[in-house]
C-alpha cells in the first residue's frame, strides 16, 4: 500500500462522507469494468509454471 497522508483534523462526519464516497466510486468502477478488472488482476497475480515438456527436455541429475 502506498503511504497516503490523510488530514488529521477531519470531523467524524467528514471522514464518513469521504469513506462512503470512495466506496461508491469503487462500486461504480466494479460495475463498469468488472471483467477487465478480473482479467487484469488474474494477469498480475498468476504465477507461471514450467510445462511438463520443459521439465522433460532438461537433464535432471538423478
Amino acid at each position: 500500500m502506498k503511504n497516503i497522508k490523510l488530514p488529521d483534523y477531519w470531523m467524524p462526519e467528514q471522514a464518513t462522507a469521504v469513506f462512503e464516497f470512495i466506496d461508491e466510486i469503487r462500486e461504480a468502477i466494479l460495475i463498469q469494468y468488472r471483467l477487465q478488472l478480473m482479467e487484469q488482476m488474474q494477469l498480475e497475480r498468476c504465477t507461471e509454471f514450467e510445462s511438463t515438456e520443459d521439465i522433460e527436455k532438461r537433464d535432471i541429475p538423478f
